[in-house]
């Protein structure tokens, strides 16, 4: 698959297969999650692949709101290690970093034939003890992964020259 097509067709995922993601794919994704652009190059992160079915169960508490995209076989945590650090903008390093890592994650499980969905609305300190996070450490990111059991057609997008300008707004 060409990463113009990955780009142009990804879609989130809502609805999946009880059908578990190989191992194989799942080190890939880490992989990929691995090599993401960070501040500086510090990578403080820890990428968390949750499979085990209890931990899945108290995932999904920890993110009850989101409904059936939580039937995913796979739940990934994206944890800033350096949570609290700011950069010069004032903006939260690890945030910045876990959700540029959080996107190559749906573009790969795309391009493997996975479907993905970010979970914007979830208990962030239930799923960072879930996950045993260290002291200093916070799931910055949740995102479902796994063979869709849906096929929702492409949401709209705005016009090109409604969102972008060049030079000055």
């Amino acid at each position: 698959m060409e990463f113009s097509e990955v780009i142009a067709k990804r879609i989130s995922i809502r609805k999946y297969k009880d059908t578990p993601v190989e191992p194989e794919k799942i080190a890939q994704l880490m992989e990929w999650l691995r090599i993401a652009p960070s501040a500086a190059n510090r990578q403080e992160w820890k990428f968390v692949a949750v499979t085990d079915p209890d931990q899945l169960a108290k995932l999904r508490v920890a993110c009850e709101s989101r409904g059936p995209a939580m039937t995913a076989p796979l739940i990934f945590c994206i944890c800033a290690t350096e949570y609290q650090e700011m950069n010069d903008s004032g903006y939260n390093r690890g945030t910045i970093d876990c959700s540029i890592a959080s996107t190559y994650l749906h573009l790969g499980t795309f391009a493997l034939g996975l479907g993905s969905c970010w979970v914007g609305s979830f208990d962030p300190d239930m799923a960072t003890e879930i996950v045993g996070c260290p002291e200093g450490t916070r799931v910055v990111t949740v995102v479902t992964a796994g063979y869709a059991d849906e096929d929702p057609a492409p949401r709209s997008r705005k016009a090109l020259e409604d969102v972008a300008v060049y030079d000055r707004f």
